[in-house]
């Protein structure tokens, strides 16, 4: 598959998230999730999957405890990083990144446990998966992880 193939096959997955989002600013984030996730050594399907819980593909999400952006980055986080978390593409780059070190950080695990504390890590803060030695008994991170799981699957084909 030709590269602009893939990009547009991924534009078309985020405007099936977010119906408002209009086809050259699906372009723009497919391009850059997947050009990020290659950066990264990470499967562009699991960002596309994470944004979209996170955010349904909304750029201009903010949520009550004040993540911003496509991958709802707090504040702090996207200080850390040195991303403008409104900034759509560096949105994006910090969540890669983001993402990356989490999975670094569980990397001795089996991979079905990395995945689930790295993303428990995401939503509920590496603290907390510390603190309860895995996915905290939280019910919403519990469902977050879930839930990218299982939209990272289904992106997957499995």
């Amino acid at each position: 598959m030709t590269s602009a193939a893939l990009v547009l096959l991924y534009a078309c997955a985020l405007q099936r998230f977010n119906p408002h989002l209009d086809g050259t600013r699906a372009a723009l984030y497919a391009q850059t999730t997947i050009r990020e996730a290659d950066r990264e050594g990470l499967d562009a399907r699991l960002l596309v999957a994470l944004i979209a819980v996170e955010s349904s593909w909304n750029d201009a999400a903010i949520s009550p405890a004040g993540a911003r952006g496509l991958g709802q980055l707090m504040p702090g986080t996207a200080d850390a990083l040195g991303v403008d978390p409104d900034d759509p593409q560096a949105n994006i780059h910090g969540v890669a990144v983001h993402l990356r070190g989490l999975l670094a950080r569980y990397a001795a695990l089996a991979p079905a446990e990395r995945y689930a504390d790295a993303l428990a890590a995401y939503n509920a803060g590496a603290g907390a998966v510390e603190r309860y030695g895995g996915v905290p008994p939280y019910p919403e991170t519990r469902a977050y992880v879930r839930r990218v799981i299982a939209l990272w699957r289904r992106l997957s084909g499995a």
